[in-house]
């Protein structure tokens, strides 16, 4: 495999790892221009959003036209943030975020088929734990 080891660190491990052995390595890294994004997102509660969709998008103008070219995508983790990089200089970039907020609703059913059948992911249903009915109100008030 080729690399540059100015830009990539390849330490390359003298002898075979065997069962007892530790290897202390000093790696020092050169310094380091590239360019990133970084961002959190959050709702209008100011409370980050986790697994929302970020997009990178390469603005560029040829010929008088705009271009938008897909760069490549990501999820928020848990405390909302993203990040993309390294990118290269001088070039627009733009960011498109999508947020799933949906409402689930749990509709509870029998099955009367005999054999196997499809089952869901359990969501938790304020039913009193007795079976739901589409006519329950638990059902409406999730739905409505």
């Amino acid at each position: 495999m080729d690399y540059d080891k100015n830009i990539c660190p390849v330490v390359d491990v003298e002898g075979f790892v065997e069962c007892g052995k530790q290897f202390d390595l000093d790696i020092t890294l050169p310094a380091d221009n590239r360019n990133v994004i970084y961002g959190i997102v959050k709702d209008c509660y100011n409370e980050p959003v986790c697994d929302a969709v970020v997009k990178l998008i390469e603005i560029t103008i040829e010929c008088g036209k705009q271009e938008r070219k897909p760069v490549s995508h990501t999820f928020t983790d848990k405390h909302g943030e993203f990040v993309f990089g390294p990118l290269c200089s001088n070039r627009k970039y733009e960011v498109e975020i999508w947020v799933n907020q949906v409402q689930h609703a749990k509709i509870c059913a029998t099955c009367e088929h005999q054999g196997s059948c499809l089952k869901g992911v359990d969501i938790d249903c304020d039913c009193d734990k007795k079976p739901c009915k589409p006519d329950h109100d638990c059902v409406k008030e999730k739905i409505e």
